[in-house]
């Protein structure tokens, strides 16, 4: 992956994140509470695989 996949990927990822977070304490629905897990994993895999290839 390029640089530019990987932050539309974790940009992507970050506005599921905020929006997942937002439904739940809106509604507290458990589905979105997993989509914040789901979404926050993919956070995580992109901004680790992002710094890892650009040392």
């Amino acid at each position: 992956m390029f640089a530019p996949e990987r932050i539309l990927g974790l940009v992507a990822a970050l506005g599921m994140l905020i929006f997942s977070v937002f439904i739940y304490i809106k509604t507290g629905d458990w589905v979105a509470g997993v989509f914040v897990l789901g979404s926050l994993a993919y956070c995580v895999f992109f901004l680790l695989h992002y710094k890892r290839n650009n040392q």
